[in-house]
């Protein structure tokens, strides 16, 4: 839709009417329980979007850029990573497989922990703030 220059109506259309927002074809998708967003949190996610013709034009930019291949790219860089690392993943993301939460395990030699969230989505760390603190802490903590 991006690429087809559809994306600045889909916003437009996302803020007039929220409901279409939390749609499972929409931005919904990446939402556990997309009926709870609030219609000021589509506002303040949403409407610098729309705020000037460059930002809808660098998110076109950044959707068209947005692949796993840089993370591929980085694979050997990721192996020598010996920093702490904490792996999150919702089991549910219909962006992001939860075969990556796998790779990253096993590429990152630093990797201390990796957890997965029944359920959740793109958007946890926004719904279930409190798993993801909890999994922070005990991290931040060993």
């Amino acid at each position: 839709m991006a690429a087809a220059g559809g994306l600045r109506d889909a916003l437009h259309g996302m803020l007039s009417d929220k409901a279409s927002f939390r749609a499972p074809d929409a931005l919904g998708a990446g939402y556990e329980h997309p009926e709870r967003v609030a219609d000021e949190t589509i506002e303040t996610y949403l409407r610098p979007l729309v705020a000037s013709p460059k930002r809808i034009l660098e998110l076109e930019r950044f959707l068209a850029a947005f692949d796993c291949a840089q993370t591929v790219a980085i694979e050997e860089k990721l192996g020598k990573l010996q920093a702490p690392t904490l792996v999150v993943w919702g089991t549910d993301d219909v962006f992001f497989d939860l075969a990556w939460s796998h790779w990253l395990a096993k590429t990152i030699p630093g990797v201390r922990r990796r957890v997965e969230l029944a359920g959740a989505r793109l958007f946890f760390p926004e719904e279930r703030w409190r798993d993801l603190d909890k999994e922070l802490r005990a991290h931040w903590s060993a």
